[in-house]
Parts: C-alpha cells; sequence; structure tokens
C-alpha cells in the first residue's frame, strides 16, 4: 500500500501573517531600516564627537555634500576640544585679529544679562555671534569653527525680587563637548577680508541625545562662546590634532550668556523683542499698547515663540521665530 504525501495547505493571506514563520521573521530587526534611522543628519556641517586623546578630531574628506559626518564616531569628550588656554600662535597667526560685529548690541545685553534659549529641538542664538577677520593671507586657506565652553563650575537661579542672579550649587554634569565648523569653511584669506562670518546657522539645545549637531547646554549655567581659525595646510584635508595645528582662539566677553529653558529677566525679554528682525509683530505700536505688551511678556511660550495679547476684545496671536 502506497503513502503519498497530503500537498501543503495553502493559508489566506490573513493566515500566513500569523504563521510560525512570520512571526519568526517579523522579530529579526532590519539592519537596513536601524541604520537609516541611525544615521546623523545634521543640518549644518558639524564635528559631531571627539576623543579626548591626541587623535585626529574630524576629516572633512567624510563630510559628504550634506554635511554628514560618515565616520566612526569615537567615544564622547565633555572636556572642550580646544585648550581653554592655548600656547603662543605662530608668527604669521599671531598677525590675525578677529572683531566681533553688533557689538554695540552685545554690549546691551550683557548689561542686563544675556539669556539664551535652549529646546529639545534646537534654539538660533539672538544676537548671533558675526565677526570678521583682518591679517590673513589671502593665498592661505582657513577654517572657522565655533564652540562654547562653561564660564565657571556653577549653576544659577534668577532671583525675581533682587531682579539679579544668584549661584544655585555646583554646576551639573558636562554634557558632550561639540564644535560648530562654520559650514562654508575652507575659506580663502581674501574671502575673509572682504566678508563677515556670520554663525546664524548654529543652534542650542538642551538634549543630550541629539542627533543633529546642535550645541548641547545645561539649563541655569554660564557659557562663553569662541570663535576659532585653523590655517588648512596644504597636504592634508584634515583637522588632525589641535595641539599640532596652526589656530588662534578668540573670546568676547561681551557674549557670555546663560543658558535657560524660558525668560527670566523681563528686560532681557523687552530687549530681544526691540532688536530682533523677526519680532516686528510685537514692535507694531498701532496693534499693541505698552500695557498690552508687557502683559504678552508673561504669556511668552517656549520663551518667545507665541505670544497671546488682547486687543479691543480681539486674540491676537503673534508669531516669533528667534527670540
Amino acid at each position: 500500500m502506497e503513502f503519498t504525501a497530503s500537498p501543503k495547505p495553502q493559508l489566506s493571506s490573513r493566515a500566513n501573517a500569523f504563521s510560525i514563520a512570520a512571526l519568526m521573521s517579523s522579530g529579526k530587526p532590519n539592519k537596513d531600516k536601524e541604520a537609516e534611522e541611525n544615521t546623523i543628519r545634521p543640518l549644518e556641517q558639524f564635528v559631531e564627537k571627539s576623543s579626548c586623546n591626541p587623535q585626529p578630531l574630524a576629516d572633512l574628506s567624510t563630510l559628504d555634500a550634506h554635511g554628514d559626518f560618515s565616520g566612526s564616531a569615537p567615544a564622547v569628550c565633555t572636556e572642550p576640544l580646544i585648550p581653554t588656554n592655548p600656547g603662543l600662535p605662530s608668527e604669521e597667526m599671531a598677525k590675525i585679529s578677529c572683531s566681533l560685529e553688533t557689538k554695540e548690541l552685545w554690549d546691551k545685553f550683557h548689561e542686563l544679562g544675556t539669556e539664551m534659549i535652549i529646546t529639545k529641538s534646537g534654539r538660533r542664538m539672538f544676537p548671533t555671534i558675526r565677526v570678521s577677520f583682518s591679517g590673513v593671507d589671502q593665498d592661505s586657506k582657513y577654517i572657522v569653527l565655533m564652540d562654547i565652553v562653561p564660564v565657571d563650575n556653577k549653576r544659577y537661579r534668577y532671583a525675581y525680587h533682587r531682579s539679579s542672579w544668584l549661584v544655585a550649587g555646583k554646576a551639573d554634569p558636562p554634557l558632550p563637548a561639540r564644535l560648530y565648523v562654520h559650514p562654508d569653511s575652507p575659506f580663502t584669506g581674501e574671502q575673509l577680508k572682504k566678508q563677515m562670518v556670520s554663525f546664524e546657522k548654529v543652534k542650542l539645545t538642551n538634549n543630550e541625545l541629539d542627533q543633529h549637531g546642535h550645541i548641547i547646554l545645561n539649563s541655569m549655567h554660564k557659557y562663553q562662546p569662541r570663535v576659532h581659525i585653523i590655517k588648512k595646510k596644504d597636504h592634508t584635508a584634515s583637522l588632525l590634532n589641535l595641539k599640532s595645528e596652526e589656530f588662534r582662539t578668540f573670546v568676547f566677553v561681551e557674549t557670555v550668556f546663560t543658558a535657560v529653558t524660558a525668560y527670566q529677566n523681563q528686560l532681557i525679554t523687552k530687549l530681544k523683542i526691540d532688536s530682533n528682525p523677526f519680532a516686528k509683530g510685537f514692535r507694531d505700536s498701532s496693534r499693541l499698547t505698552d500695557m498690552e505688551r508687557y502683559r504678552g511678556f508673561w504669556v511668552l511660550h517656549g520663551g518667545g515663540q507665541i505670544c497671546v495679547t488682547v486687543h479691543h476684545f480681539h486674540l491676537h496671536v503673534l508669531c516669533l521665530f528667534s527670540l
């Protein structure tokens, strides 16, 4: 007596979805999808992470056309990637000088105690760091960078009854140190002599897991922005160990600021509204009285993103892009 194998039953599409084979295959990670999700897509050309060892800081040749850093990221470093006390510059680099543009505006903020909003998604700085260089060699190429370092190891709080900042304790643990490479780098010396270098695309965040290349800061801590210029060597396309590179660091004390998630000083809020070109709606005296403008300060959402005021029994929603 012969036995013939019964044909394999055909499952419906719904039954096949819940079959053992389908369930086992669904448990396997999709490597291509994971790789796509884990890919860092910074908004600007950025040196993402760096080791504290004397290893290459970042290789510009690994940055693709969109500014993505495709190299493998080394261990995260919380120390400044550029020395805080650099040695004496070479004779050629010593000739380079750097000037802060809109210094008068920075001075006004500095007198009140500048505050910068930080958010999870990243917020641009206002005022913006804009600098101009002189004394550069027009035939050489230069890389211009910016970083932001803590002023001290303290955490602060704002005392409203005294309208001043007070020390609240020891600083929070340091966050990953990052460098922002200006997306137009490298510049020729001739370009730097003719044009201003603006860091308007720098964004500040308090998201420690940020994947977009923003500078990570702790709220209620004081910070100092620094501008660096590095002479690009002809025989290399990378930023090697900065201890062996020719570079200058420029610090402007009037740019010191306190990172906050919401403005603490009302005078800072008012000055930002009066000075920021994107805040035209707040300055329109035909629509807002002084009382309504101050009333709007108390309902600033997210450090100045949305302000709601009442004017002649009508509700006005004024959008402010960057305060």
